[in-house]
């Protein structure tokens, strides 16, 4: 083959660095595009009652530590925490303790003993989950649920003992 067949010869096809270059971009681009992307009803379903139940864990060791009752008052927006103090019920706020407002269309239901309790506006929301200095609870059903018909159901007995229930529409 003489120099001038060499020249005219074309090369086809891509480089090693092109092809890395590319699966970079497209790596990139999709990491970008599952970050954008909001978080389903669902998920912020779940992420609502695994909050929910390890705050109560939370409170139950808090009571035991401090040797004082304290309680949980559930509303129709979200839950937030008191403590005892005398005969006195009296908010708790100390971090992690805050108000706590459900998200996205989250709709709470409460059951205390088989019994549906009404759930009022937040500022007229009493106590109504009592968590003793001994460790014990009063045992209740925190049913959590949300536009597409899921529901988690926060379920607590009597020792304290914390379970989740899951049940998607597709059920």
């Amino acid at each position: 083959m003489s120099v001038e067949n060499k020249m005219k010869r074309q090369e086809y096809g891509f480089t090693l660095i092109e092809i890395m270059v590319v699966v970079v971009i497209a790596a990139i681009l999709m990491g970008a595009v599952t970050i954008s992307f909001p978080r389903s009803g669902d998920d912020l379903l779940k992420e609502d009652a695994e909050r929910f139940s390890a705050l109560v864990a939370l409170l139950e060791d808090e009571a035991i530590l401090q040797s004082r009752d304290m309680a949980i008052a559930i509303n129709d927006s979200g839950y937030e925490f008191y403590q005892r103090i005398g005969d006195v019920w009296d908010k708790y706020s100390s971090r992690p303790f805050v108000f706590r407002e459900l998200r996205g269309g989250t709709l709470p239901d409460l059951f205390i003993e088989g019994v549906p309790i009404q759930l009022k506006k937040r500022a007229e929301t009493k106590p109504q989950i009592v968590v003793y200095s001994s460790g014990e609870i009063t045992p209740f059903v925190y049913m959590l649920s949300n536009a597409n018909k899921s529901t988690v159901e926060v379920v607590v007995d009597a020792a304290g003992t914390i379970k989740q229930v899951y049940k998607n529409n597709d059920e």
